[in-house]
């Protein structure tokens, strides 16, 4: 694996070594033992960076972006962040409501009326949580043979929506990972704010934090080179799988892992969405009592070992991607890959583990 350092001052590369007790050069081989089998096959890979802001940058890449072209990941090849997504269609739906042209409380029908009366509880706090108990679009599309490698547009998704009949459960009495919750909050921030939420993204969040290479797809074919998505195939080898679905809130983020670490910045610091953004976005909503878990605004707040993290996974259609950030210790983490069978989750907590994030956080 091609790993890349870089100190940002030579103060913090003496911090570095004090607080991790060990040297740069032993971290950056621990990196590339992290991806060393991956690095020995002619297949997808993962792109992966490190970053603790005004301290350091550590990044890498291996495997290739598109397989018949022998085309290589780099630092700046964009993937699919797939469900890592949701948290930035959370934080549209916050920076609407700080302009108060929303409340989390209002009832998703005052915005989506397509929906039927089943819904008119379900408020945009519930989907924010997971807790609204809207029927699936991706069952209902399955169910009229719609495969996610055939095209489904957001108009034929909310069509089908607009058919079911009854809520999976009542609102707040379960928590159930929605797809569908994050779809309507997409179509929220698109009828209040009279722009798509790929425009509203774009100016209201990307732009101001100089994510230069993130954008929201909501139509296929994409005008932009991407890594390619790929699947193991049944003899063991990689096969390209792709899906034109344009439903956009709980997916369809593409981004770098540079980028991402603008982002993780940002939660720490609130230059985009204020000083309080941390806490906003990381506070869990209400526990249900049969479950017990813990979802914030698009993002999982956790304890690793014993420290604070923010994080959230996802997996679509050949890509496996995942983002963590420790707001203690000043440190995110984002790996991305384009295959569907590797396991970024995995990846990013050992890259955790070099980096000792428990000992940054401890050492503020």
């Amino acid at each position: 694996m091609d790993v890349s350092w870089l100190f940002l001052s030579t103060p913090a590369a003496e911090h570095f070594s004090q607080v991790v007790q060990t040297t740069p050069a032993q971290v950056k081989n621990d990196m590339g033992r992290i991806f060393k089998e991956l690095s020995r096959k002619a297949g997808p890979g993962c792109v992966f960076s490190a970053e603790k802001e005004n301290a350091f940058v550590i990044q890498g890449a291996t495997g290739f972006a598109d397989i018949e072209k022998k085309k290589p990941l780099t630092a700046d090849s964009v993937f699919n962040l797939a469900s890592v997504s949701k948290q930035f269609t959370a934080f549209a739906i916050h920076l609407l409501a700080t302009e108060k042209k929303l409340s989390l409380d209002d009832s998703v029908r005052q915005y989506v009326p397509e929906l039927g009366s089943y819904a008119d509880p379900v408020t945009l706090r519930h989907l924010l949580h997971h807790t609204g108990g809207l029927p699936s679009y991706e069952d209902a599309a399955e169910a009229q043979g719609i495969p996610d490698t055939k095209p489904l547009s957001q108009a034929t998704a909310l069509q089908l929506l607009a058919a079911e009949k009854q809520p999976l459960f009542a609102p707040g009495t379960r928590f159930s990972y929605s797809n569908t919750g994050y779809f309507m909050l997409s179509l929220v921030v698109e009828r209040v704010s009279g722009k798509s939420i790929r425009q509203f993204s774009e100016q209201a969040i990307f732009k101001p934090l100089e994510m230069n290479h993130t954008q929201i797809v909501d139509t296929y074919p994409l005008t932009f080179e991407v890594a390619r998505g790929y699947k193991r195939s049944f003899w063991g080898g990689a096969r390209l799988y792709e899906s034109p679905w344009e439903v956009t809130g709980d997916g369809q983020v593409h981004s770098t892992v540079g980028d991402l670490m603008k982002w993780g910045a940002n939660l720490q610091n609130g230059t985009v969405g204020g000083p309080n953004l941390l806490a906003v976005m990381s506070r869990a909503g209400p526990r249900v009592a049969i479950d017990h878990e813990d979802y914030a605004m698009g993002l999982s707040p956790k304890l690793y070992k014993g420290t604070r993290l923010l994080e959230h996974s996802g997996g679509w259609a050949g890509y496996s991607t995942q983002f963590l950030d420790f707001p203690d210790a000043h440190i995110t983490v984002a790996v991305l890959c384009n295959a569907e069978d590797l396991d970024a989750a995995t990846y990013s907590e050992k890259i955790a583990d070099v980096l000792a994030v428990e000992k940054w956080a401890s050492a503020r």
